[in-house]
């Protein structure tokens, strides 16, 4: 794949996922959406996801929303909390006008854009979190963890998530995580 359709896609991916949201995603489930996209569907971003503050992370995500507000595609606003602020997107003027090359892209990934927004469409930064912290210890290359292994590391890597709540997300996802394809970590 070129970088310029990588690009495409990329842009065209990340209009999708806002674009069937059911609520207007902030940058941390924009970003969770992204990566279960590509660790559990299998989609071809290429983005080199990280361990982060807030789960699995890459820089690139954001640079390319960004490219795709510049573009019209999407709209970032802020947005005030009672804990401070945040950015939510929503779908830009120029959403609807997606290239051939980008329709054609979109029409490979459709299903599993449908996917990851039906399963976490809904849920919370928070929840994206420890979904995404979750499935990136699985992906961990040096060897398969059994469950209370799972539990115990993804605590240390996130000791505010009781060991009940990790473990209550683990078995309310446990069915999707058998198609994981850890090679994007």
């Amino acid at each position: 794949m070129t970088q310029t359709t990588k690009d495409a896609l990329r842009t065209a991916v990340l209009t999708a996922l806002v674009k069937r949201a059911p609520k207007s995603p902030g940058r941390t489930a924009l970003m969770k959406f992204a990566y279960l996209l590509q660790t559990v569907r299998g989609v071809p971003l290429g983005y080199r996801f990280r361990l982060h503050n807030y789960g699995p992370y890459d820089e690139e995500v954001l640079v390319d929303a960004r490219e795709a507000a510049a573009a019209g595609l999407l709209k970032s606003q802020l947005v005030m909390y009672s804990s401070g602020y945040g950015y939510e997107f929503s779908v830009g003027d120029s959403a609807n006008c997606c290239s051939k090359e980008q329709s054609d892209l979109l029409d490979d990934c459709s299903i599993d854009i449908d996917w990851v927004i039906d399963h976490f469409g809904n849920d919370s930064a928070s929840r994206l979190e420890l979904v995404s912290t979750l499935i990136f210890a699985l992906c961990d290359k040096s060897k398969k963890l059994e469950r209370t292994v799972l539990i115990e590391r993804v605590h240390d890597i996130k000791p505010h998530f009781s060991k009940e709540a990790i473990g209550s997300v683990f078995q309310e996802i446990e069915g999707i995580l058998e198609c994981v394809n850890c090679s994007s970590n």
